[in-house]
């Protein structure tokens, strides 16, 4: 058996992605940042924004920060690691560029610094190095709708709209839950969202749990089908965790005798 199944984490870099509907998303998300200063992705925990982010990556001039990296969220915090990302990704070869320059002398510290005092600046500089527009994912910026900083964490998106970087977009993923209660408390956000929002199916459609299953090992397509048939609501995590670690004869019982 040729199988290659992501174990933890699930969702990673060079991974293929799998299922029409993730597929779509990711192709509906490249066309809205190549427009919009922001798109969001929505969808349940272990749904696959990930790595249908990772795929949007693959496609476009990207920078990619997990956000459970950072220390506090702050617009400052995203603003320095953006920034660091760039310059690690296309160097600080050019001399007249400020950030470049502050990188070379004094390191993170010295961007964090920049992006504390003018966190807009930082980041329209630092991309001047990019040559391109480039998509900047922001995943698990909110990671709760309970978490103490909420609001604080959340105007964050509404800065970085306002920040009118000409050849940035923002790709922000978003668990349903945080979505409403940015949508009902900050209307701003709300209506703006309306416009760049691609939501991921809430379960694994059945016509799709082997296209998504096949792209890391074809011959478990129809454990996942049983899997799926026993457990309707399992996210895609929980179905390639399962393909990874439970013995197949669990599911004997449900696979139809020839």
């Amino acid at each position: 058996m040729n199988c290659d199944i992501p174990k933890w984490p699930v969702a990673k870099d060079g991974l293929r992605l799998g299922g029409r509907s993730w597929i779509k998303a990711a192709e509906a998300l490249v066309k809205l940042t190549s427009t919009f200063p922001m798109a969001i992705l929505l969808g349940r925990a272990g749904m696959g924004k990930s790595q249908v982010a990772y795929e949007v990556c693959r496609r476009t001039n990207c920078i990619y920060v997990d956000l459970t990296e950072v220390g506090e969220r702050n617009i400052a915090n995203v603003a320095a690691i953006v920034a660091w990302r760039i310059l690690a990704r296309f160097g600080t070869r050019d001399s007249k560029n400020r950030v470049a320059e502050v990188y070379k002398k004094f390191g993170y510290e010295g961007i964090l610094s920049l992006a504390k005092g003018d966190p807009a600046w930082t980041l329209k500089t630092a991309l001047e190095l990019t040559g391109s527009r480039t998509v900047i994912v922001l995943d698990e910026l909110l990671p709760s709708a309970e978490d103490p900083k909420f609001f604080e964490v959340a105007y964050i998106l509404h800065r970085i709209r306002n920040m009118h970087l000409s050849n940035a977009a923002f790709l922000v993923t978003m668990l349903p839950e945080v979505y409403e209660k940015i949508v009902e408390r900050i209307p701003p956000l709300g209506n703006f969202f309306i416009h760049i929002t691609v939501q991921l199916p809430d379960v694994i459609p059945e016509d799709e749990v082997e296209e998504i299953v096949s792209v890391y090992c074809p011959e478990k397509a129809d454990l996942a089908r049983k899997i799926l048939a026993e457990r309707p609501d399992v996210t895609v995590r929980e179905l390639l965790l399962e393909l990874n670690n439970i013995p197949s004869r669990r599911y004997v019982e449900l696979i139809p005798a020839d």
